[in-house]
């Protein structure tokens, strides 16, 4: 009991930190490019003369609207659009905060259940600082109010329904209510991660079905409403005409490369990892097939998410985030293998990439503060001139922006003409006519 204890005050311990540390880059980042237009009902990508504020009951309206003229993700949208209608931030960056603790814990989850060990409090830590270096651009997935909504929020749904269905319990009316729900929100998720968590689903199902020759009916109905929800989603007016592109082999030869490319660099290390601690755990007997099959299932899901992106008209380093989750679960199922037993390994690694985080940390946290300083003088700016009845108002411009962490990398922000696109959502947000900007030297 009293080591059952301290192992819960640790993982809260842990858990708490994780919480601050989001919260407080969520807290140092305002609202970003595509924030400034779901604050209100949408319509078009435009700025139409009487925009209606969104509410949670004009969601509906504001996601078919999306749907014809924009593209097919409603759920994901529809996340981003509740935590818009505040008129505070902060409201998002506490339950933004919560949800990357909870993914933390799904990850945890998975690991545990696929390989059959003990949880291990000291593997926590290691699990926050795979999701900290190798999540591409933590700032615009995670930080970022539209891009978390895409990204960090849709991969609840999706872990969420394949850790269902990994279940196997029997159909009930409640349970196969549930796993329509899931399977349905998993495939209108996004365009590459929805569709490579079902693929994983569909992996563990004929694996069973070999096995032991039984399909389950929750999984069946999960994948057929996921093929629904991803449908609907691709069916989009808006994403038909945004997905219109001559697909020519040499395009989709050209991503392929660049895509080998970002994953070798970024990931090789985690592959070589993988690859070392599967042959060890197999040498020293610490995992089952089953571990070996679900390490498998995982890796493939990667692939399939990272590589569903060649025949999209871009592939911007965030879409990989369902990508990299699923890599880090195949890792974690290895780790817990083999050092789930053991406190002095996973605390002297934890120790070390401890270090190592706060020399990564303390450059992106400038970096953000920088960001948020500029943006803050901005809105002061804005809200000095609605004050003062001025219809304009010029506010210098952001530096350029250096860390992969800071959501105003990679994102649309203010330009010097009051035409810009930009320029004209954020008058519209905060309700004067023009703004303009200039560069400071």
């Amino acid at each position: 009991m009293y080591f059952k204890t301290k192992k819960n005050i640790l993982s809260i311990g842990i858990l708490t930190i994780v919480f601050a540390i989001v919260l407080i880059l969520n807290l140092k980042t305002l609202y970003a490019a595509d924030d400034y237009i779901y604050r209100f009902v949408y319509h078009t990508p435009g700025v139409m003369p009487h925009m209606e504020k969104i509410t949670t009951l004009t969601i509906p309206y504001s996601m078919y609207n999306h749907y014809m003229n924009w593209n097919g993700r409603f759920v994901a949208h529809s996340v981003v659009q509740y935590f818009m209608q505040f008129d505070t931030k902060l409201v998002f960056d506490i339950c933004n905060s919560l949800i990357f603790v909870v993914l933390l814990l799904l990850i945890n989850k998975f690991a545990t259940k696929l390989s059959g060990k003990k949880y291990n409090v000291f593997i926590l830590p290691l699990i926050f600082f795979f999701t900290w270096f190798y999540i591409p651009y933590f700032g615009q997935t995670v930080l970022w109010v539209s891009g978390s909504g895409n990204y960090l929020w849709m991969s609840i749904i999706y872990l969420g329904f394949i850790l269902y269905n990994l279940t196997n319990r029997d159909l009930t009316i409640t349970s196969g209510i549930i796993a329509a729900i899931l399977g349905f929100l998993t495939g209108a998720s996004n365009e590459n991660s929805g569709p490579a968590a079902v693929l994983i689903v569909l992996l563990f199902m004929i694996k069973r079905f070999i096995r032991d020759h039984k399909v389950n009916l929750n999984s069946a109905i999960s994948v057929i409403f996921s093929g629904i929800g991803f449908i609907l989603m691709m069916m989009s007016p808006g994403t038909q005409k945004r997905g219109e592109i001559h697909r020519t082999w040499k395009l989709i030869s050209d991503h392929i490369q660049g895509i080998n490319m970002f994953i070798i660099s970024k990931f090789w290390l985690v592959y070589l990892l993988i690859v070392i601690l599967l042959v060890v755990a197999i040498i020293m007997k610490k995992i089952s097939m089953d571990g070996i099959w679900s390490v498998v299932f995982f890796v493939i899901g990667h692939f399939a998410a990272i590589y569903a992106m060649v025949f999209s008209p871009e592939y911007p380093a965030r879409t990989f985030f369902g990508g990299v989750i699923f890599l880090g679960i195949s890792l974690f199922i290895l780790v817990y293998s083999i050092f789930s037993e053991m406190k002095v390994t996973p605390f002297v690694v934890s120790a070390v990439l401890s270090i190592c985080f706060v020399f990564s940390f303390i450059p992106a946290y400038h970096d953000i503060s920088i960001s948020y300083y500029q943006v803050e003088q901005q809105y002061k700016a804005f809200n000095a001139a609605k004050k003062d009845g001025l219809k304009d108002a010029r506010v210098a411009l952001m530096t350029k922006r250096q860390s992969e962490y800071n959501a105003y990398n990679g994102t649309l922000s203010l330009d010097e003409s009051s035409k810009s696109w930009m320029n004209v959502w954020e008058a519209k947000f905060f309700g004067i006519d023009k703004i303009s900007g200039y560069y400071q030297d």
